[in-house]
């Protein structure tokens, strides 16, 4: 029986990383609007040309949560270590994958 390594994987992967890269980011919060607003001010800082309307909501099987889905085009890495502290920052966002 093996032990499951619960590192996450892009810890594990950022080796492996080229860039620039797009990538998708995943985002869970609580549904309602102040969730989008939050994200999209966020990514907005990060990346000035984002465009909100292109997140893609994906509302839980209860309608509880909300699940927020963008593309971003990464310059380097330090780009993505400042994304995700924001993002682990925000009350609203209960889980950044």
């Amino acid at each position: 029986m093996t032990m499951l390594d619960r590192t996450p994987s892009r810890e594990l992967q950022e080796h492996l990383w080229v860039f620039p890269m797009d990538y998708p980011i995943k985002l869970i919060g609580l549904a309602g609007t102040e969730l989008h607003v939050a994200v999209v001010e966020i990514l907005v800082k990060h990346f000035p040309e984002f465009d909100g309307d292109s997140i893609q909501v994906q509302p839980s099987r209860t309608g509880k949560y909300h699940s927020l889905t963008a593309q971003l085009r990464f310059e380097e890495l330090e780009q993505v270590h400042q994304l995700y502290a924001d993002l682990a920052a925000c009350p609203l966002i209960k889980t950044a994958l």
